[in-house]
């Protein structure tokens, strides 16, 4: 990696891409701390001079990389640097107009060292305001235009992945509300991607808090038109308002043929009941708790940055494991002399599911779900003891093997 580092200076554009793809290969096969916290300056530094010189795939790969070492480091100073490095050049291309083809990665670049690096949310709420005039242009912009619905998509998730950092209530009132707004447009997007994207971050902002703050803000606003005699309310919140535009929008879209019917009733499911996405994870011998709707966004965020590398660092990237508060499994002592073995699963087995709210007393409703051999619970642990049996199995056969399928 030292020689590949050294390479990212080269003249030769070839020879940059080869070094940035060993350096990322082998940052997703391996955590390298050390590599990182010894050199994140000067891969930082190269990497940013390539956003002017470089061709959009060395762009691509050089900021890919920047990714891989803020999630290696974790948050710290270290990354609080990256993030302060980073931010203007990021920002500038963004501002630009610069080609599409570079304008993905930046997106997915600032999003991760925003979500490790920055230190507070005035940092936060900067690169979210960033992402939000490529989601919005600002009419006015000359550099302003229409995206392809991939890089609108892309916007919508970065701008979310870094939303999941912030409470709900600290959100600027009229940007909050014009956010809601322009997603809720979004909805009847006639992209796929975009529409997934603008409804989990809308799902995003019920959860956290943003409603009840817009709410709050509403009443105060009625309470000073009232004292100043002005009685024109009608008793129909513009928050309610929003809601059920929300609502009308996602009935209306559940009703069209080309939609996934399933999906659609899930996403009912969020927005009428207010229950929350939930994930199940059981991984490497380990069960992670059951998330909420942002947790689930940063698994996936992670997942997708992370690629091939993405097990590797859950099992062993000490960042990730305090996000997602995984308990790593111990050392067992198995053969009688002294020798530990690592078990470790390669495979992950993801399930999904919603869990509403139960009252203590649905009994029947708590048997159901959690209770009843044909419950999601009961077959992810048959599923997870089944994969264990497996591998006692080949244990004591004095071998050991792992199985891709789950």
């Amino acid at each position: 990696m030292d020689k590949a580092l050294d390479s990212l200076s080269h003249k030769r554009g070839s020879v940059r891409e080869e070094a940035l793809c060993s350096i990322i290969t082998d940052s997703t096969a391996k955590v390298q701390v050390q590599f990182a916290e010894k050199n994140f300056v000067t891969l930082v530094y190269r990497s940013l001079a390539l956003l002017k010189k470089g061709s959009p795939k060395e762009v691509s790969l050089a900021t890919q990389a920047i990714a891989l070492f803020a999630i290696t480091l974790g948050p710290g100073g270290n990354t609080h640097e990256i993030y302060k490095d980073s931010l203007p050049p990021l920002s500038q291309v963004l501002e630009s107009g610069s080609e599409s083809s570079k304008i993905s990665s930046i997106l997915d670049c600032l999003a991760i060292v925003t979500f490790v690096g920055a230190k507070d949310f005035e940092e936060t709420e900067k690169s979210m305001q960033i992402i939000w005039k490529l989601i919005q242009p600002v009419a006015l912009n000359v550099n302003a235009r229409k995206h392809s619905p991939a890089i609108l998509a892309a916007a919508i998730s970065a701008w979310s992945f870094i939303l999941t950092t912030v409470d709900g209530w600290r959100l600027n009132y009229k940007y909050c509300r014009g956010a809601i707004s322009y997603l809720s447009d979004l909805i009847e997007y006639d992209d796929e991607s975009v529409r997934i994207a603008a409804l989990e971050a809308l799902a995003l902002i019920f959860e956290s808090g943003c409603f009840n703050s817009l709410s709050t803000e509403a009443k105060c606003s009625s309470s000073c038109l009232i004292h100043e005699g002005n009685t024109s309310t009608n008793g129909y919140s513009p928050i309610q308002e929003m809601k059920d535009n929300i609502l009308h929008r996602v009935r209306r879209l559940s009703l069209k043929d080309e939609v996934d019917k399933d999906r659609m009733s899930d996403w009912l499911k969020v927005f009428e009941d207010g229950c929350c996405p939930k994930t199940l994870v059981i991984n490497w011998q380990n069960m992670l708790k059951s998330f909420a709707w942002y947790r689930l966004l940063q698994i996936k965020f992670m997942k997708r940055i992370l690629g091939s590398g993405f097990n590797k660092h859950m099992q062993e990237n000490e960042f990730l494991h305090e996000l997602f508060e995984i308990v790593t499994p111990k050392r067992e002592d198995v053969s009688g002399y002294g020798c530990q073995l690592y078990e470790l699963d390669s495979k992950e087995v993801i399930a999904e599911y919603y869990e509403p709210e139960l009252r203590k007393n649905n009994k029947s409703s708590i048997q159901r779900m959690f209770m009843s051999p044909n419950s999601f619970h009961n077959k992810a642990m048959t599923q997870l003891l089944n994969k264990r049996r497996m591998l006692s199995q080949k244990r004591r056969n004095g071998h050991y093997v792992v199985d891709d399928e789950c």
